[in-house]
């Protein structure tokens, strides 16, 4: 089972009510959150880690501030896993593409909890489909929804890892020949 990493500070701080922080757990965001804070900073990419830190610790701008660069830079190094790595890359054993599991278990629109999706590849139709939308982030929003059948709600509760999983197989169904496919012998 996944665990998120956690980072005993080599020089310990306090928090905003002034009591001790000596360890800082850090936990995945999900595709939303990221999606909502690279909008509000999209143009400074230091505020844009200091946010993405800030939600995946709970530690204040405040607290981070007051941390050594050598503890941040170990803090900074954790989130920036959780967010660039895959599920499979964090999950421990077998990995199956066409029926992911989700590191990260997500609530369902219907209030069901899933821990796994079946991914499709598109149909030539739906490709075509895709490429009627205007802009970049709504194709991606449509082959991900119809390919896995999740709705615009639940992809954007996906973890990261998730997300970054769902978005290297959609690349593939979009890119490579069949071939590519074949189980491997």
């Amino acid at each position: 089972m996944f665990q998120p990493p956690t980072h005993t500070l080599v020089w310990p701080t306090k928090s905003d009510k002034d009591e001790p922080i000596t360890r800082v757990h850090c936990q995945t965001l999900t595709m939303g959150q990221h999606r909502e804070l690279s909008q509000q900073h999209k143009d400074n990419d230091t505020q844009l880690i200091r946010a993405c830190i800030s939600a995946s610790t709970s530690l204040s701008d405040k607290e981070i501030k007051s941390l050594v660069t050598p503890d941040y830079t170990s803090i900074q190094n954790h989130v920036l896993e959780l967010m660039n790595n895959t599920a499979s890359q964090l999950i421990e054993g077998e990995f199956d593409n066409t029926a992911p599991t989700l590191l990260i278990p997500i609530q369902s629109d219907s209030g069901q909890q899933k821990t796994q999706y079946t991914l499709k590849p598109p149909t030539v139709a739906t490709t075509d489909l895709m490429d009627t939308h205007t802009n970049e982030w709504e194709r991606t929003i449509f082959i991900s929804s119809s390919c896995t059948g999740f709705s615009q709600s639940e992809l954007e509760r996906l973890s990261l890892p998730d997300w970054n999983q769902l978005q290297e197989r959609l690349i593939d169904f979009l890119q490579q020949p069949a071939a590519y496919f074949h189980p491997k012998t």
